[in-house]
């Protein structure tokens, strides 16, 4: 059996659709894009233009999903292509991680009315 990065994963993602960017810290470039899925762990990101580093590079990511902004510190986990990485989430306060974990909870239960 093929063990696939989602197989992987210790956390549910839920696909989103919404707004986001990246800071590369070491770097200092801003990169614009969208969130194409969430967990309590991490999320994906496909931008607007080329990533300028590779996996392992400190980032912040922000994003508003439902109304509620996030902004949160994380690693580049994976680079699906030029356009598309995965992001797992760092040193979040445990209000940050019960936020995230009410919105997912909310995306999931949304998805399971659809």
């Amino acid at each position: 059996m093929e063990t696939t990065q989602s197989d992987r994963r210790s956390q549910p993602r839920y696909a989103v659709d919404a707004q986001a960017s990246l800071f590369f810290i070491d770097v200092r470039a801003r990169i614009a894009g969208r969130i194409l899925d969430l967990s309590t762990s991490g999320c994906r990101i496909c931008s607007e233009g080329r990533f300028p580093v590779g996996i392992y590079r400190r980032v912040e990511t922000e994003f508003k999903v439902d109304g509620l902004p996030f902004r949160l510190a994380g690693v580049v986990q994976s680079v699906h292509d030029k356009y598309t990485v995965g992001i797992r989430f760092l040193d979040m306060s445990p209000r940050k991680r019960d936020q995230l974990a009410q919105l997912t909870e909310e995306i999931q239960q949304a998805g399971t009315r659809d």
